[in-house]
């Protein structure tokens, strides 16, 4: 896997003699030119065909088929561990490199299986104004600009809407999960998708509530054909 940093260089070269570069996956120094270090790049538990490709979730003991809106979810890493880590420092501590790190893995994994060349254009779940403005920017866009970097694939992050809650996801269960999607999120009343494959791309898999509404609200709002879920990780 690549890990290098591409174009950019000089300047990740400048800021590290001020800045030293640390890797998102286990905070540890490294190089400049490099997103994360080798050990990580070796040890996460980066998903495998344990993982169904339909919903994203652990086969034999998580599998949510078939009562899921999307048509396809490809996982970067199970959610343990490193990838853990990785996805906490991007969500909470500027981490942003683990986007680029995971986002790949997905491009990658969606070129092998020759669905790359179906996607007209890519959708990150959105996040709140509030929290927009508090983080500086949505980690969900960080992995959908990673996934179809090096593609004339467009990003649209206005199609979907997060509304102002008081409660955070990861404090619900999966039912009120559920529930709760429908209140937070909203779709584009003048888009139509008519015909298109879309990209949603999100930071983790947990029980599927926010990709399955955000999935309906693309298909029956703005009628989408196809959309294909990429996820940074996947929970067991």
């Amino acid at each position: 896997m690549d890990i290098t940093r591409g174009k950019g260089g000089k300047k990740s070269f400048l800021l590290d003699l001020v800045f030293p570069m640390r890797c998102p996956f286990c905070d540890e120094f490294i190089e400049y030119d490099r997103l994360c270090c080798e050990e990580c790049a070796d040890e996460i538990l980066w998903a495998d065909e344990n993982i169904c490709t339909v919903c994203g979730k652990f086969l034999t003991k998580g599998c949510i088929c078939p009562d899921v809106s999307y048509d396809r979810c490809i996982p970067a890493a199970y959610f343990t561990d490193r990838a853990r880590y990785g996805i906490h420092s991007l969500k909470f501590r500027s981490g942003k490199s683990a986007a680029d790190v995971l986002g790949r893995v997905i491009g990658d994994r969606l070129r092998v299986m020759e669905l790359m060349n179906e996607i007209d254009l890519a959708v990150p779940v959105p996040m709140t104004a509030i929290q927009l403005r508090q983080r500086g920017y949505n980690q969900a866009e960080l992995i959908a600009r990673a996934i179809v970097e090096g593609t004339d694939i467009p990003i649209e992050c206005d199609l979907l809407e997060r509304h102002n809650v008081k409660t955070s996801q990861h404090l619900l269960g999966a039912e009120e999960r559920y529930e709760a999607v429908k209140m937070q999120y909203s779709a584009a009343q003048d888009k139509d998708l008519s015909g298109m494959t879309v990209l949603l791309a999100d930071d983790v898999l947990t029980t599927g509530a926010t990709l399955n509404y955000c999935a309906y609200l693309l298909k029956e709002k703005l009628r989408a054909k196809r959309v294909i879920c990429g996820v940074g990780a996947t929970t067991l």
